[in-house]
């Protein structure tokens, strides 16, 4: 076809407006900055949970050209992928050039209301520098969505107690005590021997080394939100004043907590003594030192705290997390056993057992004696039956002697004193009298040996109680 010169000039218009319209895009500021990824600090954010959102922001080792990162925005993304400043959540600015081929690092911050799936969207606006041409340089904007996964809000502190002795503090190795606490690992020493104040870290060995009366508290944030202003309190109640009856010496018992009589004045009041804050997984390990006790209690060890999400609320949102452990520990364990009771002719009952150790721990100073009760009577003052010392697992021999009235008793109950790590206990057992039908003298048998009666705390007495010297025991009336 033979192009007439009216169609010929047409052509050539449109051919120059096409490479004009060429030419236009390539004066489009061209440096190559991309969003590289975007991280949240946790894989799992909660409602309420302040969480950081790290973008990598590059300039490609192909631009011509340096850029200026002015600003990275965070949005929540629209229905069409549209922003709005209205949406806007979070900015950074002046954030810093990038020459060809680097990066750099920017965190933006959030919360949210609700849980579910989040689309939100970055947003990094540069400045491309000019080269020299007179179309260069300009602004360059790129956006990267990321959906977040919100879970719900859960706000849960663990409190965890273990009661310690003076003892378990003091070791050879200065970086550990002999029950097992490190003391360069415990985060805050409270109470007694340190004054009520968080230790110096020069001075925290030696206020650990101190405490009177010393409970490794350990607080775990199970939750999802971080606890804030965390302060523990701990409060003593006599054993048995609740009417539990539980004397486990574990701090297990049934009656923690529950105060039945609603008057037993406290053995012991400490705190509040702050704690910092506590992120979710982590715990803080601090020693409270209850001072000096000389009462064996219950004691309760409250935490409270607050959560993020109670910030709104105000202060009257706090919560509490509590155990509850029995101090002073003990860890020996008493028990009469292989009891043979016989009536001599005269009608005297005379208790031949042994006194055995079940626990772990040893006893000192142990005395036995005939508790009195009706139709038994007790053994007069300096004449119980001094055992001395039983260690862990050991067993010593014994005999009572005391005068029965069978028609009325049909056991005798032996009382058994000794000390365990400072503190001086009583408990009682019991064994069957023997069946004596015909009522005459000279009866004799295996007795049953009953459950330990309720533990009875005498006091604390200095140093370690009463010692056997040697490693032999010697057994006398006392």
């Amino acid at each position: 076809m033979t192009l007439t010169p009216t169609r010929t000039t047409a052509a050539l218009l449109a051919l120059l407006a096409l490479l004009g319209a060429v030419g236009a895009v390539t004066a489009v500021p061209d440096a190559r900055i991309a969003i590289d990824a975007v991280d949240a600090s946790s894989s799992e954010p909660a409602v309420g949970e302040r969480t950081a959102l790290n973008v990598t922001v590059s300039n490609s080792g192909g631009s011509p050209a340096a850029a200026d990162v002015r600003s990275v925005r965070l949005f929540d993304a629209g229905d069409a992928g549209d922003v709005d400043d209205d949406d806007l959540r979070d900015e950074a600015t002046a954030v810093g050039a990038l020459s060809a081929g680097d990066a750099t690092d920017v965190v933006l911050w959030t919360r949210f209301d609700e849980p579910g799936e989040h689309r939100l969207t970055v947003e990094v606006v540069a400045e491309q520098e000019a080269t020299g041409g007179d179309d260069d340089g300009g602004t360059v904007t790129v956006t990267r969505d990321v959906v977040v996964d919100v879970q719900p809000a859960e706000v849960a502190l663990d409190v965890r107690t273990r009661a310690l002795s003076p003892a378990d503090l003091r070791s050879d190795d200065e970086s550990e005590g002999a029950g097992g606490i490190s003391v360069g690992g415990i985060e805050g020493v409270f109470g007694g021997g340190s004054g009520g104040l968080q230790a110096a870290e020069e001075d925290e060995a030696e206020s650990v080394r101190s405490a009177d009366s010393p409970v490794a508290v350990t607080v775990v944030n199970t939750g999802t939100s971080t606890a804030d202003r965390v302060s523990l309190t701990a409060v003593g109640a006599p054993v048995g004043a609740s009417g539990g009856g539980d004397d486990a010496g574990d701090g297990s018992g049934d009656e923690a907590g529950d105060d039945g009589d609603g008057g037993a004045e406290p053995t012991v009041e400490v705190g509040p003594f702050v704690v910092e804050d506590v992120a979710p997984g982590e715990e803080r390990q601090v020693v409270v030192d209850l001072g000096p006790l000389d009462e064996r209690s219950d004691v309760t060890v409250t935490a409270a705290f607050r959560s993020e999400l109670d910030a709104p609320v105000g202060a009257g949102a706090n919560r509490t997390a509590e155990s509850t452990v029995r101090y002073p520990p003990r860890e020996g364990s008493p028990t009469v056993t292989d009891a043979t009771v016989r009536t001599t002719d005269d009608g005297e009952v005379v208790v031949d057992a042994n006194l055995g150790n079940e626990g772990t721990g040893e006893l000192e100073g142990v005395v036995v004696s005939v508790a009195g009760a009706e139709g038994v009577d007790p053994t007069p003052a300096g004449r119980e039956y001094f055992v001395g010392s039983v260690g862990a697992g050991d067993f010593v021999a014994f005999d009572l002697r005391t005068a029965a009235n069978a028609s009325v008793a049909d056991s005798v109950p032996i009382r058994i004193a000794y000390t365990e790590r400072g503190v001086r206990y009583t408990e009682t057992a019991t064994v069957a009298l023997p069946d004596s039908s015909d009522g005459a003298g000279g009866g004799s048998g295996s007795g049953a040996v009953g459950t330990l009666g309720t533990l009875g705390l005498v006091g604390l007495v200095g140093g370690a109680g009463v010692a056997v010297a040697g490693s032999v025991i010697r057994r006398r009336d006392v």
